[in-house]
């Protein structure tokens, strides 16, 4: 271990990890957990969770605690898991099939060309992938993908449309670069309808699902996002947009910069840290302030969850490990939580960390979680 990965670890073990420090040690343990030796019995982790819930204030139970306080806990017992992980064997053939689980979404996406020719992106791609127009896509290295001019620009030229999209359980490999330098992530079910080259007075792409943006400013050529029933300029920008079909509203978030946020009835001039939330059906925006930690939390490999309510949390889920959410009592969708999980974890670790508030249940069947009081 490098004296960086023995600090990191320390820093873990004091608390003192921001959450992306934090995702790549538990990253450590669940790719390490399943090739290191075991010389020595398992830790109780049942008889932990016991110990340190009995050590919690008396007032624990109910939907009143937050994750927040739970996740503690789960980190005392990760935190002891770390140090079997250096002594674990290797599992015996078999071994995992007594055990049913789902392993966290991967990192890949799936270019489709104004052909309808489609190319599967993963981080082990390298070089030109095709050539639109005058334009050349490729990657570089596995660190993004780019749209770059081949040579002399013609305005004649006409201008086609390129899609990157992800499944439920991906999310974009890299970002994207567009060919005016604007850099694009996308979480997973997401979508993203560009031009190969940027002609006229505006820039303008199409989104579903989550994406974040990095936009290159250009005063006399704006970039605009077109969402729904929406449009997002940018004023010089970083900024999330949220727009799932089956959320209940378009959320967008800025980080850095400013942007305008428009739709039929309204439009709003944001500032750093505000959300603009409009509900389908609704005419109004609604500004909030923002942790924008929070906001970006896909984009860093973790999940925060900041006074959700459960039923939101699981849409997450559902969409990152592809599975899908039955409730046995729907009254459990109201219970709210918060804290921060990894990403990398496979969904049973998510589920566990949860289920320490005693506020739900949960039940893994295939690829289908059922949710009990």
């Amino acid at each position: 271990m490098s004296n960086n990965e023995e600090e990191l670890l320390q820093k873990y073990l004091q608390g003192n990890c921001t959450p992306e420090e934090k995702a790549i040690v538990e990253n450590w343990y669940l790719r390490s957990s399943a090739s290191m030796e075991d010389t020595l019995p398992e830790p109780n982790y049942e008889r932990l969770k016991t110990e340190i819930w009995n050590a919690l204030p008396p007032n624990r139970g109910g939907s009143v605690l937050t994750l927040r306080i739970a996740a503690v806990a789960a980190s005392v017992i990760l935190i002891v898991g770390l140090y079997f992980i250096a002594i674990r064997k290797p599992a015996t053939p078999g071994s995992l099939a007594k055990t049913t689980d789902i392993a966290p979404g991967s990192n890949q996406a799936t270019l489709t060309l104004a052909n309808g020719r489609k190319i599967t992106l993963t981080s082990h791609l390298n070089g030109t992938l095709a050539q639109q127009g005058n334009t050349v896509v490729k990657v570089d290295n596995g660190k993004a993908i780019s749209y770059t001019a081949a040579g002399n620009d013609n305005a004649a030229d006409e201008v086609v449309y390129n899609t990157l999209s992800t499944a439920r359980g991906q999310q974009s490999p890299y970002p994207l670069i567009l060919a005016d330098g604007t850099r694009v992530w996308l979480d997973a079910a997401s979508t993203i309808t560009f031009p190969t080259t940027f002609k006229g007075k505006e820039r303008l792409v199409k989104v579903t699902g989550e994406v974040y943006f990095e936009v290159t400013h250009h005063a006399a050529q704006p970039f605009k996002v077109k969402v729904k029933q929406q449009t997002i300029e940018d004023i010089g920008t970083m900024f999330n947009i949220n727009a799932y079909d089956d959320e209940a509203s378009i959320k967008t978030t800025l980080v850095e910069g400013s942007i305008k946020v428009s739709s039929p009835e309204q439009e709003a001039i944001l500032k750093p840290g505000q959300q603009a939330e409009q509900f389908a059906g609704h005419h109004d925006m609604v500004l909030h302030t923002v942790n924008v930690d929070d906001i970006l939390a896909w984009k860093n490999n973790y999940f925060s969850f900041d006074g959700d309510n459960l039923e939101s949390i699981l849409r997450r889920v559902s969409r990152w490990y592809d599975v899908d959410i039955v409730y046995e009592n729907p009254s459990v969708k109201n219970k709210f939580f918060g804290g921060t999980v990894s990403r990398f974890a496979h969904v049973s670790s998510v589920l566990k960390t949860l289920e320490l508030t005693r506020a739900a249940h949960f039940k893994l069947e295939g690829r289908k979680i059922i949710v009990t009081q």
